[in-house]
């Protein structure tokens, strides 16, 4: 006890009761982002999905759902690659949503050479407007097999494996999680773009394998059709978001949810715009926030609380402590630094993103500045088109 009084009495006055109060924050804070790196997200590049699986299935058939607004792009481009596919037994499901007679023409054509393509229509009335949920709801119930896929016009897998990965997931498990990035482009825009959708990914993911799913994504999303129908379907019907979120949080549960992760299972989704469009999605599909469980928000306000608070504190140290604690400071942000790096290396692997080292490193300097802006303007300022 002695020894520890007098450490307290030398430091206090060598730093004063402040700057020790700011040392022990920053080691404090170092090791609760250790933690997250080396725990929850830690355990993404080793994990391998229905480990402890209480029974398993034989493959089956599945149906890709896909809803389509007179897209002529997507049946020159990305339709080939999911007809593509090298699994035995899938069709893909589209849902023409007000489509012209000239798309629907198009896509007939196609319909009669593809054995495994359906397609089935939802007429605009501009009195009662169509809804994601009620075109994919359409879908579901035109699918022919059991286990169903969803994804979007502006998503397509990067490898034809893309469909016989999901299935493994349909073996141990009712509802499947996938991974869905951002195409890559040239510039900082698309970059960043990029290293939000992973660590988003890495946020869901994870909380999925440590037994809390709280939402996977639209582009790459799976489940079956007992438990879509068991449950009435989607839920939150006044929304026009909540499909991958808030029925997630509704049908997963930790014996029933399979985690697919390996570079032949992502998709891509293009970007129609830079950081501003990107800041409008976030926006718009994160309405949903304020519905998740305690738990998940706990969770992501904590790491990135704790990351911005050892940023400053970090900072605080460096301007105002004397040199050795300067380089004290430093030491343990570049340790950081160089872990996160080196998990995230690991992490991309596991999902299939190239090229994203130094982005990441910026984007974790400037990401908690730029979800408390998310989140004030979330609070503050209407989103429009998320009430129906």
């Amino acid at each position: 006890m002695d020894f520890f009084a007098q450490l307290y009495h030398n430091l206090t006055v060598n730093y004063g009761t402040y700057g020790l109060l700011l040392l022990v924050a920053i080691v404090l804070l170092f090791f609760v982002q250790l933690y997250y790196y080396a725990g929850p997200y830690g355990r993404i590049p080793g994990f391998r999905n229905g480990r402890h699986a209480t029974h398993r299935r034989e493959p089956d058939g599945i149906s890709v759902i896909v809803l389509l607004h007179d897209n002529l792009w997507y049946l020159e481009n990305t339709l080939p690659k999911l007809l593509a596919q090298q699994y035995d037994r899938f069709e893909v499901v589209i849902v023409e949503v007000g489509a012209t007679e000239e798309f629907s023409d198009r896509l007939a054509i196609l319909r009669e050479h593809c054995a495994n393509l359906v397609t089935t229509k939802m007429e605009q009335d501009p009195r009662f407007p169509i809804s994601n949920k009620m075109a994919y709801n359409l879908g579901i119930k035109a699918a022919h097999y059991e286990n169903i896929i969803l994804t979007t016009s502006d998503a397509e897998p990067i490898s034809a494996k893309w469909l016989t990965c999901m299935a493994k997931g349909f073996a141990t498990g009712d509802v499947v999680i996938g991974y869905c990035g951002i195409e890559p482009a040239p510039g900082l825009a698309n970059r960043m773009m990029r290293c939000s959708r992973l660590m988003q990914g890495v946020r869901y993911l994870s909380a999925a394998i440590h037994g809390t799913p709280y939402r996977g994504t639209i582009q790459n999303l799976g489940f079956t059709k007992e438990l879509y129908f068991s449950h009435k379907g989607f839920n939150y019907l006044n929304m026009n978001v909540g499909e991958d979120d808030l029925f997630i949080q509704m049908i997963a549960r930790p014996e029933n949810c399979s985690i697919v992760m390996n570079p032949h299972a992502t998709v891509r989704q293009k970007t129609w715009g830079g950081i501003t469009w990107w800041r409008n999605q976030r926006r718009f599909f994160s309405a949903t926030y304020r519905y998740y469980p305690l738990r998940a928000k706990t969770t992501i306000e904590w790491e990135l609380g704790s990351r911005l608070l050892y940023l400053l504190t970090t900072v605080t140290a460096v301007i105002c402590l004397p040199l050795e604690v300067k380089i004290g400071a430093s030491t343990l942000w570049l340790l950081r630094a160089f872990f996160v790096r080196f998990q995230l290396w690991r992490i991309r692997r596991r999902l299939g993103e190239p090229r994203l080292g130094w982005a990441l490193m910026l984007h974790d300097l400037i990401s908690p500045f730029d979800e408390i802006m998310l989140a004030l303007v979330r609070r503050f300022k209407p989103i429009a088109g998320v009430w129906r």
